[in-house]
């Protein structure tokens, strides 16, 4: 019984200890934002930026100061401040823009740098209200880089295009058909005689597009690359932070805006083979997956207020690149690239969320709705694992019955440490006992629990996903407004967390009629254990505490039976 009340012990302080993890430290003590750390970090971040060239001022363009300029632009950027030496400013060209419509998103283009201005995604909202405008996939901050830019390299100088002004003969919107697609074409020449062409091919029903870059006449470049950058700051949503995520060499990489900032000089570049690179959050994916070459390096910063990533190959004036630019649905993913799987980051467990996310998506066409699919699936879990918790259960209880004995010979042979072992074991045979079997299945469940955990808090189906009357959003915490209930502690609204007083409330349940030992102290720390849940669980996402209230009732439904069962039992003695 001592080593069942151990391995019981241990279970429990996992599962606390993992959800405490998840659920407090990383939800209300993010990270420090780059306001808090600018000035720290600031001498710190133009060293790194100087370091990996990343201070850099842009390709000049034609009317631009004289290459000699270079040197001078550099300096002032390393430092943190914006080049102005390179180039005219863009305000003197007229901006055009290039709207290309697809059944998927809208993306809207500039001729300033021939990069990225508006990608909206028609299929997801920006919130879970149903007049919320679509899916704003850029995200710049004021002074910040728009994405898709070309880098060219020689010796230790970097120039990137953001202010080169390019010319297109694209009319202003341009639908990408179903058979033929779209594509748009932009041409930059540099003062140095350097033509750069970007060229952009777009599907009618996918997130994938693809990007062509030449560089021809001026001198050779030693890398020519592409770039991304964004902000990394938290959105609105349950820890939704925007990561740069990549895998290089057959190694995922995420680093997070504090790794970032503190990534030391030899660790900003890795080379190999670039499956794919870019930036992700909980729910969307932007990364480049090059296709010719594939072999190169990616360098990353961290300057001012954005993340910057970019993609160097040698040798090369050429590069084609796919882009995915989209939802981390799983489906979409996989049919860009099977390795794109991997930017969810489903832990640990990974393989165990997977399919449990396929279950749940094959519930989906039984029942059109995230809720009754996760009650479906919870269902299924428990008839899964209805032998096991069963046998569980009768271990437990039919300990609890032999409590009494134990108690006499524990009396009787306190002196005797040794006989009171074999007395034990001989009490257990008799009475065909595992003491270890009411917790074993509950260690061999603590990957499912984990797994459907991950499963269901990275899915984009469950988010803005509607159940029942109040519940409009599966992924955020459940919250039932009350007209003029003050703000609860730990809450992130005016309300009540409903979904989750029941799970405590079941669980309760559960475990009061749940046969325990006749030690007190255990009774009282096995009955707090469902405040303390509770507690902890207050900001899960309605989908996860749906789960587990699912979950409870059925347990609670299940002990009752047991209960009435193992009343016709006594123990030998």
């Amino acid at each position: 019984m001592d080593s069942s009340r151990v391995l019981l012990a241990v279970v429990l302080s996992i599962i606390l200890v993992v959800a405490y993890q998840e659920l407090v430290l990383k939800r209300f003590f993010p990270p420090p934002t780059q306001q808090q750390q600018q000035a720290a970090e600031q001498a710190k971040t133009a060293k790194q930026a100087q370091a990996l060239g990343y201070g850099t001022a842009t390709v000049v363009p034609s009317g631009a100061p004289a290459p000699g300029a270079v040197g001078s632009a550099t300096a002032a950027a390393a430092t943190g401040q914006k080049s102005s030496a390179m180039t005219p400013s863009m305000a003197l060209v007229p901006e055009r823009t290039i709207e290309v419509d697809s059944d998927f998103y809208v993306a809207i283009f500039t001729t300033h740098g021939a990069r990225l201005k508006s990608f909206v995604l028609n299929k997801y909202r920006q919130a879970a209200a149903k007049n919320s405008p679509p899916y704003e996939m850029v995200q710049v901050q004021p002074g910040g880089h728009l994405p898709l830019g070309v880098v060219m390299t020689r010796g230790d100088q970097v120039f990137d295009d953001s202010e080169l002004n390019y010319d297109t003969k694209a009319p202003a919107k341009i639908e990408a058909a179903a058979a033929a697609g779209a594509t748009v074409a932009f041409v930059g020449k540099t003062a140095d005689g350097t033509t750069i062409t970007k060229t952009f091919t777009f599907r009618s029903s996918s997130y994938v597009f693809s990007m062509d870059v030449a560089a021809s006449g001026g001198p050779a470049p030693s890398q020519l690359g592409v770039s991304m950058s964004q902000p990394l700051t938290a959105h609105e949503g349950y820890y939704d932070i925007p990561e740069l995520q990549s895998e290089v060499g057959d190694k995922v990489r995420t680093e997070n805006e504090k790794a970032m900032k503190t990534l030391k000089a030899a660790d900003a570049t890795v080379s190999g083979t670039i499956t794919y690179a870019g930036f992700g959050d909980r729910y969307f994916l932007a990364v480049f997956l090059p296709q010719a070459p594939t072999s190169g390096e990616l360098a990353m910063a961290y300057i001012g207020d954005e993340a910057i990533a970019r993609l160097l190959f040698d040798g090369t004036t050429q590069i084609h690149s796919e882009i995915y630019m989209g939802p981390k649905l799983l489906e979409a993913l996989e049919a860009a690239n099977p390795a794109l799987h991997k930017a969810i980051d489903f832990g640990f467990f990974g393989i165990l969320a997977i399919v449990f996310l396929r279950t749940l998506k094959l519930f989906h066409y039984i029942a059109p709705n995230y809720g009754w699919d996760i009650i479906l699936l919870t269902v299924s879990i428990r008839i899964a694992f209805l032998p096991i918790s069963i046998r569980s259960q009768r271990s437990m209880m039919k300990m609890q019955r032999l409590q009494p004995q134990i108690q006499r010979l524990r009396d009787k042979l306190k002196d005797n440490n040794e006989q009171l072992q074999k007395e034990m074991v001989d009490l257990y045979k008799r009475n065909h006992v595992n003491p270890l079997g009411g917790c074993a299945p509950m260690a061999l469940q603590l990957p499912i629990f984990l797994g459907l955990y991950e499963a269901l808090l990275n899915s984009i189906e469950l988010r803005h996903a509607p159940f029942l009357g109040w519940i409009n959003d599966l992924s955020t915490p459940d919250c039932l407004h009350v007209p003029g209930l003050p703000q609860l502690p730990l809450m992130h609204c005016h309300g009540l967390p409903v979904l989750v007083l029941l799970m405590g409330a079941t669980s309760f349940l559960q475990q009061y009629m749940t046969p325990t030992t006749p030690d007190p102290t255990q009774q009282r720390m096995m009955m707090l254990t469902p405040l303390i849940f509770t507690i902890m669980l207050i900001n899960f996402p309605a989908g996860l505490a749906l789960y587990y209230f699912s979950s409870n009732l059925l347990g609670v439904i299940q002990q009752y039976f047991l209960n009435r069962e193992f009343q016709q039992y006594t123990p030998a003695t």
